[in-house]
């Protein structure tokens, strides 16, 4: 008996008659998953987004068959000695070591929120691929001593819902803001000394939790908004699936506590981003609009600004701000 025979495979004209099923397969006819073959065809990203918004994840594609699995029993595919899991937030942990302890320090924990994957990796099948692709590897060479780095993946519908409560996850948010607590209670780390950071989607995670638990935050080119003009497209795949303004919740939250520090990097070269980004409280975040003509793109707020990434990450991470 091959692996497929224990599953129910849906042909893609084929009507799926249960959502409670913890598998559901999908043949595509070829070698393009389901997701790569919604991006031209609306009547297969109607079926795509049926199978989010009942809350299964694209996990593999293989034998022109993409596989798809409950969001609460991709546990059981993931690889459980990379990924630590709490109450289903997936994310990985590194000590500093070496040279990068100090015992006369106070520990400090630096939470990385996850950009969103490269061009070859945007639409794979692997879950990983699209909710936690690799991102500053070794920025730990770049920090201060005595940081703990958790970096947590967007582990939701198609590729993550930037940290943001979803119709089929509607406690997602509660859930990572436990998930970070945790982590500092059982390494006993003040939150004086815990960082949110971000860039991009995890701007939006870094900023949206940081408001939500006050710590201090850095996010680089957060996507505030995803109504109007910023996705017309609905490239992300999550129109309907969330909240589209993050801004009213965001000064909401900053109006209420604001004990620690939290800076916006963005710039009005990448002006869509930046005119959704402005409408943040200016009098309670740090906003640094980086006027620099070699960012003309989204992605280039990142690439360019770098030193002054680290700068602020040090700073925050350090005691000089206490």
């Amino acid at each position: 008996m091959s692996f497929y025979d224990k599953f129910k495979i849906y042909r893609l004209e084929e009507e799926i008659n249960s959502f409670d099923d913890e598998r559901i397969f999908i043949k595509t006819g070829e070698e393009k998953n389901l997701l790569e073959l919604s991006r031209k065809n609306p009547k297969i990203k109607k079926i795509y987004k049926q199978l989010l918004a009942n809350d299964y994840i694209l996990y593999f594609h293989k034998d022109e068959i993409s596989r798809f699995v409950k969001r609460t029993s991709l546990k059981y595919i993931l690889d459980e000695n990379k990924y630590e899991n709490y109450d289903e937030i997936f994310y990985t942990l590194q000590e500093p070591y070496g040279r990068k302890v100090n015992n006369k320090s106070e520990k400090k924990l630096l939470v990385i929120f996850s950009k969103m994957p490269g061009s070859k990796l945007y639409d794979s099948s692997k879950a990983p691929h699209r909710m936690l692709p690799a991102f500053f590897e070794d920025i730990e060479r770049s920090l201060v001593k005595n940081v703990y780095i958790m970096r947590i993946m967007d582990l939701n519908v198609s590729h993550g819902s930037h940290y943001v409560n979803t119709i089929n996850f509607p406690n997602y948010e509660e859930k990572i803001q436990r998930a970070i607590n945790n982590i500092a209670e059982k390494l006993h780390i003040k939150e004086e000394n815990i960082v949110l950071y971000g860039v991009s989607r995890g701007g939006v995670g870094s900023l949206l939790h940081g408001s939500y638990l006050d710590l201090k935050t850095l996010a680089v080119d957060p996507i505030v908004n995803i109504g109007g003009d910023m996705y017309a497209n609905d490239r992300r795949i999550l129109k309907d699936l969330r909240q589209d303004d993050l801004v009213p919740i965001i000064n909401k939250n900053i109006d209420e506590k604001n004990r620690f520090p939290k800076f916006v990097i963005c710039s009005e070269n990448s002006k869509i981003y930046y005119n959704e980004i402005v409408r943040l409280n200016n009098e309670k975040f740090n906003i640094l609009n980086m006027r620099d003509d070699n960012i003309t793109t989204h992605p280039e707020v990142s690439q360019n600004t770098v030193p002054e990434q680290l700068m602020i990450l040090n700073i925050l991470l350090s005691s000089f701000n206490h």
